[in-house]
């Protein structure tokens, strides 16, 4: 009930004496059960809805090549741009992390390869709103409560992608970056 609650939904039960107990559930519509990828980079948390994303795997340094001063890599035969998202959302990197990750998310024809830190798994999230403060910031979707009581933002693919591979900008800070 507190969980239900917790996402403005509401729990009706009605007993009837010999009949049985019937028990409503009602959820608002603005909320979306969606599949996602868990990825961390640093000591940050984010959730990739998995309709966007079409591969992950290791990151070899002897993968990465710059083509016009961006990091790029081939992918079955065709060039990946790869962003680092610590760079794209000024994160610190986590300094232990050996091995590096390549998440690959897709808008149509489109796509980009994001560096991470690690790959959490994958779990099904209910996608909250940004509150009115946040509602303006690029590239997020909105965030999520994981299992173990901690937020997560959900990343929106659509927004990255359009960031980076059209002005190679900071979703947080609006600055050039190259990524």
């Amino acid at each position: 009930k507190t969980n239900v609650s917790k996402l403005g939904g509401v729990i009706d039960v009605h007993s009837e004496m010999g009949i049985g107990t019937k028990m409503t559930i009602t959820l608002p519509t603005t909320l979306a059960i969606v599949s996602s990828l868990l990825v961390r980079v640093g000591a940050d948390v984010f959730a990739l809805p998995m309709t966007s994303v079409s591969a992950a795997f290791t990151l070899s340094s002897e993968q990465v090549r710059f083509v016009d001063g961006r990091r790029v890599m081939t992918l079955r035969g065709s060039t990946l741009p790869l962003c680092q998202l610590e760079d794209l959302l000024r994160l610190e990197l986590d300094a232990l992390s050996i091995r590096r990750f390549v998440v690959v998310i897709s808008l149509g024809t489109r796509r980009l390869g994001l560096v991470v830190d690690h790959l959490v798994g994958q779990q099904d999230i209910v996608i909250k709103p940004l509150g009115k403060s946040l509602k303006g910031l690029r590239g997020f979707a909105g965030a999520t409560e994981l299992g173990d009581q901690r937020v997560a933002l959900v990343l929106d693919p659509g927004a990255i992608i359009d960031e980076v591979l059209s002005g190679t900008e900071s979703i947080v800070t609006g600055r050039s970056v190259h990524a």
